[in-house]
């Protein structure tokens, strides 16, 4: 029985990380895991993280029309 438990448990932590990456509610914790691989000293903040992605995002020329 504790075992079929741990396996639930295994598998909805998985799962959960899964639809967090999709989502991309993961990003801050995945660009700090990156940084700190590549030696990156100058870490941004969760904020500066975000408003940086909104730039990056919405700089684009639009071509929807």
């Amino acid at each position: 029985m504790r075992e079929l438990w741990q396996k639930l448990r295994g598998g909805a932590r998985t799962g959960w990380q899964g639809l967090r990456q999709w989502s991309g509610d993961a990003a801050y914790e995945t660009y700090v895991r990156c940084a700190m691989r590549n030696g990156n000293a100058g870490l941004l903040t969760r904020e500066q993280f975000y408003v940086e992605q909104l730039n990056r995002k919405y700089s684009r020329p639009n071509r929807c029309c």
